[in-house]
C-alpha cells in the first residue's frame, strides 16, 4: 500500500501512538523566514544602529565586532530594553500583516490543518517542531483545540503523563513568545536541558514518528536525542521533497523509518483525507449485527444466555459514550466536518441500535433497566462552541430513542414506550437547573439535522433495523415511526418546547391532517380512559390533557402546512 494509506491504518489502531516533527521546511512553505534569516536581519539592525552600512556576512561582522557569536539573547538585549519590547520586535517577524494575510502568508499551511485534523480525531496528540513560529497552534485553535505548549525548558518540568493530554506541542528550540528560549548557533543547539532531554526522551522511547521538513543537519542535540531512541514499536514516516543528506539517512536507517519523498502538505493532507475514507467505511458487517441479533432474540427467549446480551448491550453503550468525538472539541474550520462527525457515530452506533431495538421488542421490564437510562449518558455532553456539533454529540440518545420507541410501540409493550418518552431526563441547553425528558429536548432536528431533515434522515437511518432485523415491512416501519414521532411531539409540546416538522404524512383535503394525528384520535376514541397509553401514564394519564396537546399539535402543523406555500 502507499505510505499514507498505511501510516493511517497504523494512527486509526493505535489512536495517539504517533507523535509528528516539524522542521524548518514546514514554516518556510507558509512564508515564513527562517531562524537564520531572523537573525541575520536582527544583525543587520544592529549594523545599522551602529552606523555601518556595508557589512558583508552578517555573523562573521558580528563576531568581529562584539567578539561573540550573535545569539537571540544578545542581539534582542542591544536592539530592545524590555521584555516587551523584545517580544514586539519578533512579532513582525512571525506574526502576519495585513498585506501577508490577503496573500495567503504566515498562515497555517495544508499540512498544519490536516495535523490539527488528526489530532480532532483523537490519532495524533503530540507535535513536535523546531520552528519558532505558533502556526500549529493556530491550525489547532482553529479546529477548536487549546494545546498545552511546552516552549522553555520549564515548561517540560512536572508535566503531566503524556497520554493524559489531549494535545501537546513542543518548541523544541524555542518560540518567539518567550525571546530568551530561542535556540539558534551551533553552540546553543549543541545540547538541550536536561527536563527537554528527559520528555523527548519519552517521546522518543513511545510513540511512532513521523518527521516532516527537517534535515537533521544542523541540530546535533535533537539527532543526539533520536539516536538514544531508536524504538521500533511502531513503524515511523520521513518526508522531504530531497534526498536526506547523511546525518538524517543515518537516524533513518537507525529509527528503521519509510522514507517517503513528498512535500508536508502533500502527505499529511493524503493521510487525514485516507482516515476520513476509512471512518466512513467502518462499519459494522451487516452480517455480524444479523448473528447478534439472532442470539439476542434466543437469549429473550429464553433459550440462551441473556447475560450475553446484557454485557454487549452495557459495553457498546460505553464504548459509543466514550468516543473522542463525544467530547470535543466544538469548533471546526472545515464545513464538511458535520457531515464527517455524524457518519461516523452513525457507523459506530449500528450494532447498539438493532440490539436496543430487539430488547425493546421482545424484552421485558426486567431487560428495560438494561438501556433506558443509558439514554441519560449518551445525551450528556458539556463545553461551549459550535452549538451544531455539540448538539450532534448528543445523536446517539436520539437515535437510541427513536429505535426502542418504535419498538415498543410495534409490539405494543405500552409502558416501555411510556418509558422511553418520559423517564430519560437531560438538562435544558438554556435553563439552569431544568431537566425535560430527553425525547423532547433531543429530537432529530436538534440533534441530527444542520443543513437537511434530520427527521428524515433517522427514518432512512433506522429503516434497515426494522426491516431487516424486526421484519416489520416498509409500510408497518412507516405507520409505526410516524406513530411514535407524533407521540414524541405532544411530548415535546406538553414540556413547553417547540418543536420542528416531523417526517410523518399528512393529507389536505380538508386541511392538512397528520396520519398519525389520526390513528391517535380513534384510539383514544375507541377505548376512552383505558387506553394502554393513560393506564401505563402518559401524561400522568390524563385524558384531557392528551387530548388538549393532540389538538394543539395537530392545528399546528395545519398552519403550517396553510402558509408553507408562501
Amino acid at each position: 500500500m502507499e505510505p499514507h494509506v498505511n501510516l493511517a491504518f497504523s494512527v486509526r489502531a493505535t489512536p495517539g501512538g504517533y507523535a509528528v516533527l516539524l522542521g524548518a521546511g514546514v514554516s518556510i512553505a507558509a512564508g515564513m523566514p527562517s531562524a537564520w534569516d531572523v537573525q541575520q536581519d536582527l544583525i543587520r539592525s544592529v549594523a545599522a544602529a551602529e552606523g555601518f552600512t556595508e557589512i558583508g556576512d552578517p555573523h562573521t561582522w558580528y563576531k568581529e565586532r562584539f567578539n561573540s557569536t550573535a545569539t537571540y539573547d544578545d542581539l534582542l538585549a542591544r536592539l530592545a530594553n524590555t521584555p516587551y519590547e523584545r517580544q514586539a520586535l519578533l512579532q513582525s517577524y512571525f506574526e502576519p500583516s495585513e498585506e501577508d494575510r490577503e496573500e495567503g502568508r504566515k498562515q497555517p499551511t495544508d499540512a498544519h490543518r490536516a495535523i490539527a485534523r488528526l489530532v480532532t480525531a483523537g490519532l495524533v496528540r503530540i507535535v513536535l517542531t523546531t520552528n519558532f513560529d505558533r502556526l500549529m497552534e493556530t491550525a489547532l485553535r482553529e479546529e477548536g483545540v487549546e494545546p498545552t505548549v511546552v516552549a522553555t525548558p520549564d515548561d517540560a518540568t512536572g508535566l503531566a503523563p503524556l497520554h493524559t493530554l489531549k494535545c501537546l506541542v513542543v518548541h523544541v528550540h524555542g518560540d518567539y513568545l518567550n525571546p530568551t528560549s530561542m535556540l539558534n548557533t551551533p553552540e546553543e543547539l549543541e545540547k538541550y536541558a536536561p527536563s527537554v532531554d528527559k520528555l523527548l526522551d519519552r517521546i522518543f522511547s513511545d510513540y511512532g514518528l513521523v518527521i516532516s521538513g527537517w534535515s537533521a543537519k544542523w541540530d546535533p542535540a535533537l539527532r543526539s536525542a533520536l539516536s538514544r531512541c531508536p524504538s521500533r514499536i511502531f513503524t515511523s514516516y520521513w518526508t522531504d521533497t530531497r534526498e536526506l543528506p547523511e546525518e538524517a539517512q543515518d537516524l533513518l536507517i537507525r529509527r528503521g523509518a519509510v522514507f517517503v519523498q513528498a512535500d508536508a502538505d502533500f502527505f499529511f493532507t493524503r493521510v487525514a483525507d485516507a482516515v476520513a475514507a476509512l471512518a466512513d467505511t467502518d462499519r459494522q458487517h451487516p452480517a455480524s449485527i444479523a448473528v447478534a441479533v439472532a442470539s439476542a432474540k434466543r437469549a429473550l427467549s429464553g433459550v440462551g444466555l441473556a447475560i450475553n446480551l446484557h454485557d454487549t448491550l452495557r459495553r457498546e453503550t460505553s464504548r459509543i459514550a466514550a468516543l473522542p468525538l463525544r467530547s470535543g472539541p466544538w469548533q471546526s474550520s472545515d464545513s464538511n466536518e458535520h457531515s464527517r462527525r455524524l457518519g461516523v457515530l452513525e457507523a459506530e452506533a449500528e450494532l447498539l441500535l438493532a440490539l436496543v431495538a430487539t430488547t425493546a421488542y421482545w424484552g421485558k421490564d426486567e431487560t428495560d433497566r438494561w438501556w433506558i437510562h443509558d439514554i441519560e449518558q449518551l445525551g450528556t455532553v458539556s463545553g461551549g462552541g459550535d452549538e451544531a456539533l455539540i448538539r450532534l454529540a448528543q445523536a446517539p440518545a436520539t437515535m437510541v430513542i427513536y429505535a426502542a420507541g418504535i419498538a415498543a410501540l410495534a409490539a405494543e409493550r405500552w409502558r416501555t414506550l411510556v418509558r422511553v418518552l418520559s423517564e430519560p431526563q437531560v438538562q435544558h441547553p438554556y435553563k439552569t437547573n431544568t431537566r425535560l425528558p430527553a425525547a423532547a429536548l433531543l429530537d432529530p432536528q436538534t440533534t441530527i439535522g444542520h443543513r437537511f431533515d434530520g427527521a428524515e434522515h433517522l427514518h432512512l437511518q433506522l429503516r434497515p433495523v426494522f426491516t431487516n432485523h424486526l421484519m416489520l415491512g416498509e409500510t408497518a416501519y412507516r405507520d409505526t415511526w410516524e406513530r411514535f414521532e407524533f407521540l414524541r411531539l405532544i411530548v415535546q409540546h406538553d414540556s413547553g418546547e417547540g418543536f420542528d416538522w416531523p417526517h410523518i404524512r399528512g393529507t389536505r383535503y380538508d386541511g392538512y391532517r397528520l396520519a398519525p394525528a389520526i390513528w391517535l384520535k380513534q384510539e383514544l376514541d375507541r377505548h376512552g380512559d383505558s387506553h394502554p397509553l393513560l393506564r401505563r401514564g402518559f401524561l400522568n394519564g390524563d385524558a384531557e390533557r392528551l387530548h388538549t396537546a393532540r389538538k394543539t399539535v395537530q392545528a399546528t402543523y395545519a398552519e403550517w402546512a396553510r402558509t408553507l406555500p408562501r
